[in-house]
């Protein structure tokens, strides 16, 4: 019986070439005046290329890891924590504003959800939030709410 990652990684990668496919019929443009199917391209580009990585990787392991019913409550438990967290992250958002709610999310799911240490969750919770705030805020001069204490 193929594994999950063999099927879904087959879906993707004729999605991805199916996307690519359509975004050649309409114009590319060049990345400095990019077209309407620039976007597109890229996405299924991108898509076909982690699909295949799936696919590879799937078709070298051999066995199915056997998940046994203490896994499945591990991993209910997980959703329900993750779906709380982007809960209170949205109720929070517009209250305490960008980094003061980003900042433990992005902890909260490498932690939790990666099952990584403190110090690699924390590395990762504090410089991709500092990304996305550069990236947004500063960049793309994207209005976010305005926290407590003013940022």
């Amino acid at each position: 019986m193929p594994s999950k990652d063999l099927i879904s990684s087959l879906f993707w990668t004729a999605s991805g070439g199916a996307i690519i496919l359509a975004s050649l019929r309409l114009p590319l443009g060049a990345p400095q005046n990019p077209g309407p199917g620039f976007l597109p391209f890229l996405v299924g580009v991108l898509m076909l290329v982690l699909s295949v990585a799936l696919l590879i990787r799937s078709a070298r392991s051999r066995e199915e890891k056997k998940t046994g019913p203490a896994a499945a409550s591990s991993k209910k438990l997980k959703l329900v924590a993750t779906t709380a967290a982007l809960f209170l992250f949205a109720f929070a958002f517009p209250h305490l504003g960008f980094l003061i709610t980003t900042i433990p999310l992005m902890i909260f799911l490498p932690r939790v959800i990666g099952e990584l240490n403190w110090k690699v969750s924390l590395a990762i919770g504090f410089l991709t939030s500092l990304a996305m705030y550069a990236l947004f805020k500063v960049w793309l001069k994207v209005q976010f709410p305005v926290g407590p204490w003013g940022f």
